[in-house]
């Protein structure tokens, strides 16, 4: 993501070895909130941020990118949902390298057909480069993105498991995009490279709004409203923010913050509401330091809650 001029991403070179297996949701059953919607789990979402990390950067040429795929693959399909992988070939601007990405779009059917389905989002892959370093020797090195990409796709990796067990309201489409973080500083569009191209081949004509969570996962998380989301979908946006004061949720703040350019905007782009969830105050980002200690369950658990309200409840 980037905010006014500023490029933004993910972190830190790390662990190696083979990928973890997805921890399995299925030997613990969701526990019933009072609401509408089952109980958002952050102590297990917050594990599935640590094994994402566990697997090393995910940059695109990496082996931490390899490993995700089968994680994810594994996962997903281990919960029953209609799993397709969204395969596609980026050139590399500065050398024409071919650079093989893929994004997964999972697909929950819901319950009322006449309700237009939803997109929830967050980018998987981690960034090549800490450009925000001042040594050259770490600058040059890929990050491990534990807020900046693992913290998204934790949340998404519950919302399965909770879809899984009870089905939306509406149709729900869980989105991980890939080569967000790709781009070099100076060049935006060798950014949001996975949401570029699922805005060209949206899975469905008829979405209703599509939710973006990017740095959900600090533990001192601050969510204001992002700007260029309240410009495009004032009115949903508002809403969105206003189920989560409802739910006593005062992480989400109801003032103006930053203008980030990130997922959402190749997709409003299109026409399409696509609001952005992103604490954007974040000392670690695009450096080694962002790593799963910087996070915590709780933030996790904020957000999750939030998202699991739209799911089982839907907006007015």
């Amino acid at each position: 993501m980037i905010q006014a001029l500023i490029l933004a991403a993910s972190l830190i070179s790390a662990a190696t070895g083979t990928a973890p297996e997805a921890s399995r949701p299925a030997s613990k059953p969701a526990s019933k909130s009072s609401g509408a919607e089952p109980a958002f789990d952050s102590t297990r979402a917050f594990r599935y941020l640590k094994e994402q990390c566990a697997m090393g950067p995910r940059d695109p040429e990496g082996e931490g990118h390899r490993r995700a795929i089968g994680y994810f693959t594994a996962y997903f399909k281990g919960l029953g949902l209609t799993f397709a992988p969204q395969a596609f070939v980026h050139a590399d601007m500065a050398t024409g390298k071919p650079v093989p990405l893929t994004n997964f779009i999972i697909t929950v059917p819901g319950k009322d057909p006449r309700r237009k389905p939803v997109v929830f989002c967050a980018h998987w892959d981690s960034r090549p480069r800490a450009d925000q370093e001042a040594s050259e020797m770490l600058s040059t090195r890929p990050i491990l993105g534990a807020n900046d990409g693992a913290s998204g796709v934790a949340i998404l990796m519950e919302l399965g498991n909770l879809m899984g067990k009870k089905p939306p309201l509406q149709t729900v489409y869980l989105v991980l995009f890939d080569g967000e973080d790709y781009g070099r500083e100076g060049n935006i569009e060798e950014y949001f490279l996975g949401a570029r191209w699922f805005a060209d081949n949206l899975p469905a004509a008829n979405l209703d709004y599509v939710l973006l969570m990017d740095m959900v996962g600090d533990k001192d998380l601050h969510l204001p409203m992002e700007q260029n989301s309240l410009k495009q979908s004032p009115d949903i946006t508002t809403q969105i923010w206003a189920r989560a004061k409802s739910l006593g949720l005062s992480q989400f703040e109801a003032r103006p913050g930053p203008s980030v350019l990130d997922d959402h905007m190749p997709i409003q782009a299109k026409g399409v509401h696509a609001i952005d969830i992103i604490d954007f105050e974040y000392p670690a980002w695009h450096t080694q330091g962002d790593t799963p200690d910087k996070c915590s369950a709780h933030s996790l658990g904020v957000v999750g809650k939030l998202v699991a309200s739209l799911a089982f409840r839907g907006l007015p």
